[in-house]
Parts: C-alpha cells; structure tokens; sequence
C-alpha cells in the first residue's frame, strides 16, 4: 500500500512540474494572451490610407519636416489591403534614426507577423503623376519600404 501512495505522489507530482513548463505567450502589449491581435481603433492622429485614399496626410507632411529638421516625432500610417485588413506602421524618429514596426497581423491573408527595422533616411520619388516616400538604407532590410504613396490628381 505505501508503495502505491509514493507512485501515486510522484506521478502527481511530475504531473504537476510538467503543467508548469508550458510554452510561454506573447507579452505584445497588442496581442490577447493567445497570440490574437487586438482590434485596430482609429484614433486622430493616425494617417490612414485606404486604397489610395489619404486621411489626415497633413500630419505626415508634419513628420516628413520633423525628420528633415531632425526633430524626434512619432507617426501611425494605417494602410488597408484589398480585403479590408489594417496593416500597422509605426514610426518613430529619434533624432538619428527612424525605427519602424510593421504590425500585419490583422491580415487574414498576409504573414501574420510583427517586423522591425531601423532605416536612416526616406527619400521622396517623384513623377508627374505622383510622390513616393520611401525607407532608405533599413537594417535588417525590409521587403516594401514604401511609407506613402500620393497620386497626383
């Protein structure tokens, strides 16, 4: 009988140990506990671009100017893909450098990923028909350096 009581303790106790030793979550303060991003809010000084279509641009041309000035500034740029998913781009300038994170974990049909990288400059393109503002020099380098696109009308 007490051989079955010591097994009997042992086994819950390593029962025990091994709940304890679960994989840990994410701690993104725009995550649920389960990895699941948290609803995007809009707020005012995002600059939201949905298909082309520009809100609040002026704060951007604000930020554009801070970086050139070399004023620390901090901007939201929310672009929507095709389905209708925000895609989060934060960036942040210190001075020094822009750091950027892109959030597209919204994007039901994307890679579900958060990516950082630290650029040095953006460089404006512009055509006749519009004015592209690009990450320039970004480490690690990211796949689209786009930041806005402004069709000319």
């Amino acid at each position: 009988m007490k051989t079955i009581n010591v097994f009997l303790v042992l086994f819950l106790g390593l029962l025990f140990i091994s709940g304890c030793t679960g994989e840990q979550k994410s701690t993104d303060i725009y995550m649920y506990p389960d990895n699941i991003p948290l609803p995007y809010i809009k707020v005012p000084e995002d600059i939201v671009d949905i298909h082309g279509e520009l809100e609040n641009k002026e704060r951007f041309d604000e930020f554009f100017l801070n970086v050139e000035q070399g004023i620390e500034d901090s901007i939201r740029v929310v672009r929507y893909t095709t389905e209708g998913a925000p895609i989060l781009y934060d960036y942040d300038f210190d001075k020094e450098a822009i750091k950027v994170k892109i959030d597209s974990t919204r994007d039901g049909f994307g890679q579900k990923e958060i990516i950082h990288t630290t650029c040095s400059a953006i460089k404006v393109d512009e055509t006749s028909s519009r004015t592209s503002y690009n990450l320039k020099r970004c480490i690690p380098k990211i796949e689209d350096n786009t930041i806005l696109i402004i069709e000319h009308k």
